[in-house]
């Protein structure tokens, strides 16, 4: 694991306090938690985007979202981008299987 280090805000520090004492976990630990968490949704902004403009597969943006082809196409479905097939459709292929 590398080490980073950073400044903060006397604020941002004041919520990273609640936040240790409500998981009951230490800085390092609440820190690693919110990096990875806030790394996930901008790779799965990133892959949206991707779909929206027609730039990417739905493959290609489950591989960049890191998530399993179907939570694609229904992440796709949630933010209404029409990617040539719906969740219904891949209900549908599933019940066939």
């Amino acid at each position: 694991m590398k080490t980073v280090t950073t400044r903060i805000p006397e604020d941002d520090e004041e919520l990273l306090a609640e936040l240790e004492a409500e998981l009951t976990a230490d800085r390092s630990e609440v820190l690693r938690r919110l990096i990875r968490d806030g790394l996930d949704e901008w790779r799965r902004e990133k892959a949206l985007d991707g779909l929206r403009n027609h730039e990417l597969t739905i493959r290609r943006a489950a591989e960049i979202a890191d998530v399993p082809y179907v939570e694609m196409v229904t992440l796709a479905a949630e933010e209404g981008i029409d990617v040539g097939y719906s969740t219904d459709d891949l209900e549908r292929d599933l019940g066939r299987i």
